[in-house]
């Protein structure tokens, strides 16, 4: 039950109720909120504190970083009503927010710029041996689309393109990844959308062989351009099914198999792509049926996209759904 009385006291501080309505627009560093409030890091850390005790917000740890985002009380009760009523656009403070919140969107577009200049040539060279992304995601959103997205997981989301893509349609939208850079560069996306999108999106640091998310959790499930990097393909999409609902869909974007070594010693990946029977069996092996596959050949390397849905019922093989504890890296 609410405690009314613990969560006024927690706003009833200026500098908290700030911070309240910085993490409504956008889920925020700690270092990002003492730029924004221009208050010393014991101070912001402290109010950060009370708000966390009171149920207001939620920590997420990143590495060394530590993000803030709203708690339910915030978006989906009384009080985020109230909150969402409240006009404080004449306030001196909140409008000096307002524009360091901007500048902090800003500079995270120009840190995800810069990482994509650095990488430019290796991405190009990538790029160059299949067919164009955009048609990729189109085929993507066709097949998507045929159904309700639901609840959202985004499997190695990288610098979160997917979230751009799908986060609108879906119910909720979780991107996961291992790499904190990674998922610097997807809040560098996340900080253009709506609020009302944006917390929508739930990033969260984990590994694909290990999920850090519950069963039957997600209506949709999808890997774009990630098994590639796993050394046990079977053991990930057994550990990707346990999050599916009954019904729910897998959806693997990924190289049909080829010959290009270069891949391998270049690009880190572990496998050189994989068959349309290859994903028939795992897929099967786990109670999932393979309801969709198509090919998209342009240039040297093909890329396929299968789909598979969670049979109601279904027990996965004794042979597979092994949760190895491999410390491998997920990258866009």
């Amino acid at each position: 039950m609410m405690n009314l009385l613990i969560i006024m006291r927690a706003l009833a501080d200026p500098t908290r109720l700030r911070i309240a309505f910085l993490v409504l627009r956008l889920e925020l560093s700690v270092g990002e909120l003492v730029q924004i409030l221009d208050q010393s890091q014991p101070r912001v850390s402290r109010h950060i504190k009370i708000l966390d005790e009171a149920g207001l917000l939620e920590r997420r740890k990143e590495g060394s970083w530590v993000f803030l985002r709203p708690a339910a009380i915030l978006t989906d009760s009384p009080v985020a009503s109230l909150l969402a009523e409240a006009d404080v656009s004449q306030g001196k403070a909140f409008q000096r927010d307002v524009l360091r919140l901007d500048e902090v969107r800003s500079a995270r577009t120009d840190m995800a710029a810069a990482y994509f200049a650095a990488h430019a040539d290796e991405w190009d060279s990538l790029r160059s041996l299949h067919i164009a992304d955009s048609e990729v995601e189109a085929r993507l959103a066709h097949i998507l689309h045929s159904a309700p997205l639901g609840r959202f997981l985004d499997v190695g989301t990288g610098t979160g393109r997917m979230v751009e893509l799908f986060a609108g349609a879906s119910e909720r939208f979780v991107a996961v990844d291992n790499s904190p850079e990674m998922l610097r560069l997807a809040r560098a996306k996340i900080a253009n959308l709506s609020p009302e999108i944006a917390n929508k999106v739930d990033i969260k640091l984990g590994d694909f062989n290990m999920l850090p998310v519950g069963d039957a959790e997600f209506d949709t499930v999808i890997f774009h351009q990630v098994l590639h990097y796993a050394q046990h393909p079977e053991a990930v999409i057994a550990e990707a099914i346990r999050t599916l609902a009954p019904g729910g869909r897998l959806v693997i974007v990924d190289f049909a198999a080829h010959n290009l070594e270069e891949l391998r010693t270049v690009h880190a990946h572990a496998r050189l792509g994989f068959t349309d029977d290859f994903m028939k069996k795992t897929f099967a092996s786990q109670g999932l049926q393979l309801v969709h596959q198509t090919a998209l050949e342009a240039g040297e390397l093909v890329i396929k996209v299968w789909m598979g849905q969670k049979l109601s019922g279904a027990q996965p093989s004794s042979k597979s759904g092994l949760r190895p504890e491999y410390n491998l890296r997920i990258v866009a």
